[in-house]
C-alpha cells in the first residue's frame, strides 16, 4: 500500500512541476495571441481600413484620422514610410519590444 501511496504522490508532484514550468514558460515566452489578443484585432483592424483608404483614394493616409480612428487612449500606432508602405504596430510588455506589421511583406513580425 505504501507504494501506491509513493507513486501517486510523485505523479502528483510531477504534475504541478510541470504545470508550473508551463506557466513560467507561457509567461516568459508571451505569445502575441494570448496576451495581446485586443492589441492585435486593433492593428487588424486599422490594416483593413487602411488598405480599404488605399483602394479608394489611390494613396495611403497621413494618419489614421482620415480612416476614422482616433482617440488619446490608442494602444496601436501607424506610419506612413512612403507613398507604397506602412507600418502598423503595438508595444508588448518589455521595454523595446513590439509587434509590427509590415505592410510589404502584409505579415506581423
Amino acid at each position: 500500500m505504501k507504494i501506491l501511496s509513493r507513486a501517486r504522490i510523485g505523479f502528483l508532484g510531477l504534475g504541478i512541476v510541470l504545470g508550473l514550468a508551463s506557466a513560467v514558460g507561457l509567461f516568459l515566452w508571451e505569445p502575441v495571441w494570448l496576451f495581446h489578443r485586443s492589441e492585435l484585432r486593433a492593428g487588424n483592424e486599422i490594416v483593413a481600413r487602411i488598405e480599404a483608404f488605399r483602394s479608394s483614394h489611390g494613396h495611403l493616409p497621413a494618419a489614421l484620422k482620415e480612416v476614422g480612428i482616433d482617440g488619446p487612449n490608442l494602444k496601436v500606432f501607424y506610419r506612413k514610410v512612403n507613398d507604397d508602405e506602412y507600418w502598423v504596430w503595438f508595444g508588448r510588455y518589455s521595454l523595446g519590444e513590439s509587434e509590427t506589421y509590415n505592410s510589404r511583406t502584409k505579415k506581423w513580425e
